[in-house]
């Protein structure tokens, strides 16, 4: 018998002791801190924030949800993130966002993701191969909504 090969498979962010509350809560306090900054956020109106605010609020709890799920459902949950992704990019363009203010906001919120992934690692002291799974995970799955994101504004 050969030995079986070792597989470095990422284990699920509740099996590591981050419960996906916790990486929200941390998420939205990242984003708060640093969005009035943003020079794109003074396009919207209230009516419109809210409106992007309550869809983000569940696009990443969708995102998180993926990277907490079995295989199985972690494309259903990505399709529904890929919808909203779709969806901004629809609002956006109504609201008058370019096409490149819109991309320019949605990497304001990706750079904050990745960034609370980045401290789910280092706080759990994910091992590398673990540590580079959560990662190539995260940035494939907003790939996949900045790409939707860009679908919806063109339509």
């Amino acid at each position: 018998m050969l030995p079986r090969a070792r597989t470095n498979r990422r284990p699920s962010l509740s099996s590591i002791g981050e419960p996906p509350d916790r990486i929200a809560a941390e998420f939205r306090k990242r984003v708060r801190t640093e969005l009035t900054d943003q020079d794109w956020r003074a396009r919207f109106d209230e009516g419109s924030l809210r409106w992007f605010r309550e869809r983000g609020v569940r696009m990443s709890d969708l995102l998180i949800g993926s990277l907490d799920a079995s295989r199985r459902s972690r494309d259903q949950l990505l399709g529904q993130a890929e919808d909203l992704g779709r969806e901004y990019g629809v609002e956006a363009k109504r609201a008058g966002l370019s096409l490149g203010e819109a991309t320019q906001a949605f990497l304001f919120f990706r750079a904050r993701f990745m960034a609370e992934i980045a401290h789910v690692a280092r706080r759990r002291a994910l091992e590398t191969p673990q540590a580079a799974s959560l990662f190539a995970e995260a940035d494939g799955a907003l790939d996949r909504i900045i790409l939707a994101l860009i679908a919806g504004h063109q339509s």
